[in-house]
């Protein structure tokens, strides 16, 4: 069957069609290098040697053909085609938790920007996020902007596609995590610093300017807001996200030493 767009797109850039050939190779379809310095280059000498260790079709393209498939991005002279990312199922992931380690997961709940959404992926793989689950309706999709920002991170961390946010947070309350809500809320008493996280954690954030609805406020068991000065009244979410999880992620080194 001929693939359409919805089976399959582009990511560009050399580290994200490293990343998707070093760890996910069945699902690269092509892979084109700029005629510029296909044949000068030693840069890519890599990329062929893992396009023929995988029977990859490997095709010199012309600048104007990357404008046209990915648009005015920096490209650095290489695409691959790639299959439709393949998300896992809350249970897939669940199988394999352990909760004793006192891991944590990330809630995205309608990031619209496909540039937060990859800062976000490349913070929760740097930081050790367990999973990121997001909704299958009102969020960015999965795209070559994604990989490039994400830096190939979306490799590296399990997502997880659900179609009710507050019903998944429910299943994370009964498997025995905490589930905080990250908010901009200045009246709040706790802070991303005086909370204490020694137990398992999942941490909700909301879409760009909107943030979390009130409704899904009431599933989750506290909420925290990021200290600001100066009359600040919020940051951007990917920047906010970083902000709280590697706040966990100290908390989470000095308790294991």
């Amino acid at each position: 069957m001929k693939n359409t767009k919805k089976d399959t797109f582009y990511i560009y850039g050399k580290k994200p069609v490293e990343e998707q050939l070093i760890r996910n190779p069945k699902n690269v379809i092509r892979i084109f290098i700029s005629d510029v310095v296909s044949g000068t280059s030693n840069e890519f000498t890599l990329l062929k040697e893992y396009a023929k260790e995988h029977n990859l079709p490997f095709n010199s393209i012309s600048k104007h053909k990357i404008k046209e498939y990915v648009g005015e991005v920096n490209a650095q002279g290489v695409l691959a085609l790639i299959k439709k990312y393949e998300f896992i199922t809350f249970d897939e992931w669940k199988d394999g938790i352990n909760i004793e380690v006192m891991p944590c997961v990330l809630i995205l709940d309608g990031i619209q920007d496909t540039h937060n959404y990859g800062a976000i992926l490349r913070t929760a793989a740097a930081v050790g996020v367990s999973a990121v689950i997001v909704a299958k309706d009102r969020q960015a999709p999965v795209n070559g902007t994604v990989f490039k920002t994400s830096a190939g991170a979306v490799l590296t961390v399990p997502i997880i596609q659900v179609s009710n946010i507050n019903q998944t947070i429910k299943r994370l309350q009964d498997m025995r995590f905490w589930v905080a809500a990250v908010d901009m809320n200045k009246n709040s008493n706790d802070t991303i610093w005086n909370q204490k996280y020694d137990t398992a954690m999942a941490f909700l954030v909301g879409a760009e300017g909107k943030g979390i609805p009130e409704k899904t406020k009431e599933h989750v068991d506290f909420n925290l807001a990021i200290p600001m000065e100066r009359g600040i009244e919020s940051l951007n979410v990917s920047v906010a996200t970083a902000v709280t999880l590697y706040e966990w992620k100290r908390q989470m080194l000095n308790f294991r030493k």
